[in-house]
């Protein structure tokens, strides 16, 4: 199978967060099997997707380029590079800003 971009949103202050969220979405839900999505997402210099819980289903970012604070379920916050790969587990909360001068891009599953 080959997916392209299924759709292309853009959502202010996604989860009372700051700036421009947009979210490229390849694979949407029930596409396959156990996934709700498979996206690119975009976050211009100074926005942020705010702290929220993943309260039916779970969630990995994979840093692609830029630079950005993660805050984890334990509201502890690390900097995160291209490579980084952060977890979020059912049940779990997170948010995550970008930090830097460029646009964070990142990989979002949600399963």
């Amino acid at each position: 199978m080959i997916f392209n971009n299924e759709e292309i949103i853009e959502i202010e202050n996604l989860y009372g967060g700051t700036g421009r969220t947009k979210i490229y979405k390849h694979i949407t839900e029930n596409k396959i099997e156990r996934m709700k999505m498979f996206a690119n997402v975009t976050l211009e210099a100074g926005a942020s997707i705010g702290y929220h819980q993943h309260t039916d289903d779970s969630e990995i970012y994979h840093i692609i380029s830029g630079s950005g604070l993660f805050t984890d379920a334990d509201e502890s916050e690390k900097t995160v590079t291209p490579g980084d790969c952060c977890v979020i587990e059912k049940g779990q909360s997170h948010g995550i800003e970008n930090t830097g001068d460029c646009v964070l891009e990142f990989i979002a599953v949600v399963f």
